[in-house]
């Protein structure tokens, strides 16, 4: 830093004399004043850069490579951009374990893993972990924890097997909001019967293409050596590889005449300045269900991804909708794994797991139809740098425009809807109302990942069909989940000329959203269990119904469901008291009780009287077809894999 200050005295000492000399003197001293500056800058970003990881021989080495050469690169020309990106959860996506970066503070934690010790320990600034791993490769784990994965929602911890640079997930990860540890395989919609964690070598060979930058996998049948250049991603996962742009960029006024020039400089990709499509492609790369073409197989295995910012991802890799089912990449894979379309996507082909946007937007009119500057894409709502005034915290959370959680997304292109009595004649509903709100109907809560339901990103309108065709949840009853698929079919027949679907005696009389979490199967029950904690929902269908329902699924099969469900719970009135001592792990027979005492204390409590549509009696009892509808429970698998 003293280097820093003495180069900005030299600068401000030469400012004076700059003014004072003759025109003739000027451009000279001008130079000087630009070299002076160049060198300020250069030295404060070798000052100030951020310390890399120290080199490691059993964790994925970082290393420039393939014109990639790290975000420090960045920084002494773009420091606000590089400023912003560091307070984002991409930055911190993959991190190196240390004591900074763990989110959870403790020195020693022995952890329950379904009756099965996991010990974690600090030595040092060395964590270790211990248990018994089970799997293809069972056997005692003893070994240090390398790499960490998110800092947003989870924070999943990885352990070096000692084979190579190989890792492996410990069975346990880190809840942030709560502040709990969970079973990594209970975070997911996993059958329970799924409890070991994915077998070593996940993370070189999966993982990594959405969670570091550039990486190598440089992985075989006896070898795992594989390379990164940023954990986290990081600036050239949407710039490309950034070695040519500094390269270009050393001369100092090169750099600012290609400031102040109309034309972007071609040694860098700058997404907003792509077609919208290419944009696009950029999130895609990562948020996507993608599979690579076989004919880059082995090129990925050695030297990584083929796609760069700014080219064609369709040429590298496919991007899985409903008509690529005889597709030979996507033929290849279901001979492998035929539940893989199924484990991301509802049967119509839009997506039903979470951080697959870009499949939906794909499917999206406004994406599809669309032209020019009219084309959705995802900058067309995210932005990936945060604006002046605003705040870190309402930026970070999903990266939207300032204003664009409310309708501003939309009316940027649909004007007339900003005019409230426009957009009141459109909705039905009151303009400040969430019946307003353009994503509620357009855009519902139908995929799940996290532990939480998330925005489906395919723009859609209610469909009383698609739900019985597809058992996707339609808005309008994500929203009135006192209301029945019949109410939803007078309503969008009578507002838009929706022709009528014929319905059966339970869909005619029975709540949708109690129907999906009595009778569906466990994603539809996680999104159910999700919507009853929704707040906009609430207020449309009131609360004092609620927590007889919600106690229904704390001892469901599927952990995720049981978390969900209690986590809804407790925003009712005294929900956080009866679950005071509620695991949302243990048995069902030690849960059963958490069910049947909520729902007795909730009938002697209730005085709202009878509602037929969500199956409750004057005196609070639930009806016949309540016992009914959860009989007929679907219970078949499903593996929503994230």
């Amino acid at each position: 830093m003293e280097i820093v200050f003495v180069a900005l005295v030299a600068i401000a000492a030469c400012v004076p004399v700059w003014r004072g000399r003759a025109p003739g003197r000027v451009s000279l001293l001008g130079a000087g004043l630009l070299s002076a500056l160049a060198l300020a800058v250069v030295i404060s970003s070798v000052v100030m850069a951020p310390e890399l990881p120290k080199a490691s021989t059993t964790r994925p080495l970082v290393a420039d490579g393939n014109g990639y050469v790290g975000s420090a690169s960045c920084r002494s020309c773009h420091p606000a951009q590089h400023a912003s990106w560091r307070e984002s959860f991409h930055a911190t996506m993959t991190q190196v374990a240390n004591r900074a970066n763990i989110a959870a503070r403790f020195e020693q934690l022995e952890l329950d893993w379904f009756g099965k010790p996991v010990l974690l320990r600090w030595g040092g600034d060395t964590l270790w972990v211990e248990f018994e791993r089970g799997g293809q490769k069972p056997g005692p784990v003893r070994r240090p924890v390398e790499q960490l994965t998110g800092s947003h929602h989870l924070q999943v911890l990885w352990y070096s097997t000692g084979a190579g640079r190989e890792l492996a997930p410990v069975p346990m990860c880190y809840k942030i909001a709560e502040g709990i540890w969970l079973p990594l395989s209970a975070v997911f919609v996993l059958p329970p019967e799924y409890r070991d964690p994915p077998e070593p070598g996940a993370w070189n060979q999966n993982c990594h293409m959405c969670h570091a930058t550039n990486v190598r996998p440089r992985v075989d049948v006896d070898r795992c050596d594989t390379e990164v250049t940023e954990l986290g991603i990081a600036c050239e996962a949407c710039h490309g590889p950034g070695g040519p742009h500094v390269a270009a960029n050393q001369n100092p006024l090169r750099r600012y005449t290609q400031r102040a020039s109309a034309v972007p400089d071609p040694t860098i990709v700058q997404p907003t300045n792509l077609a919208p499509a290419r944009s696009a492609q950029v999130c895609g790369q990562c948020h996507s269900v993608n599979i690579l073409h076989q004919e880059f197989f082995d090129q990925w295995r050695e030297d990584g991804l083929v796609y760069r910012p700014g080219g064609d991802l369709d040429a590298s890799n496919l991007v899985i909708d409903s008509s690529h089912r005889g597709a030979p990449e996507l033929v290849r894979t279901l001979q492998k794994n035929p539940g893989f379309f199924a484990s991301a996507f509802w049967s119509d082909g839009q997506v039903r797991l979470s951080g697959r946007e870009f499949n939906g937007l794909r499917m999206s009119p406004c994406y599809t139809n669309g032209h020019g500057d009219a084309q959705l894409t995802c900058t067309s709502c995210h932005l990936l740098h945060r604006e002046d005034g605003t705040s870190r915290e309402s930026w970070t959370d999903d990266q939207l425009k300032a204003g664009h959680r409310g309708n501003e997304a939309c009316t940027q292109c649909h004007e007339a809807m900003r005019d409230p009595a426009t957009l009141v004649a459109h909705t039905h509903h009151p303009a400040e109302s969430a019946g307003s709100t353009c994503y509620n109907c357009h855009m519902p809560h139908t995929t799940f990942g996290l532990m939480k339901a998330t925005r489906s990103h395919t723009i859609t309108s209610p469909d009383v069909g698609v739900e019985l065709a597809t058992g996707r949840p339609n808005a309008c009853n994500q929203c009135h989940l006192d209301r029945t698929l019949q109410w939803t079919n007078e309503h969008l027949g009578a507002w838009y000329g929706k022709a009528a679907v014929a319905l059966d005696a339970d869909q005619k009389d029975v709540a949708a959203a109690v129907r999906w979490l009595l009778s569906g199967d466990a994603g539809q029950r996680a999104i159910a269990a999700w919507s009853f904690g929704w707040k906009d929902a609430q207020v449309a269908s009131g609360t004092d119904w609620l927590a007889p329902y919600l106690a229904r699924l704390l001892d469901d099969p599927y952990y995720v469901v049981r978390f969900g469900a209690a986590r809804s719970l407790r925003t009712l009135p005294g929900g956080a008291q009866e679950l005071a001592d509620y695991n949302f792990l243990a048995p069902q027979a030690q849960v059963g009780p958490f069910v049947q005492g909520i729902q007795e204390r909730w009938r002697r409590a209730y005085s709202g009287g009878p509602r037929g549509a969500v199956l409750v009696a004057q005196d609070g009892t639930l009806g016949e077809a309540f016992a009914r509808l959860y009989a007929r429970r679907d219970d078949r698998p499903v593996y929503l894999s994230e």
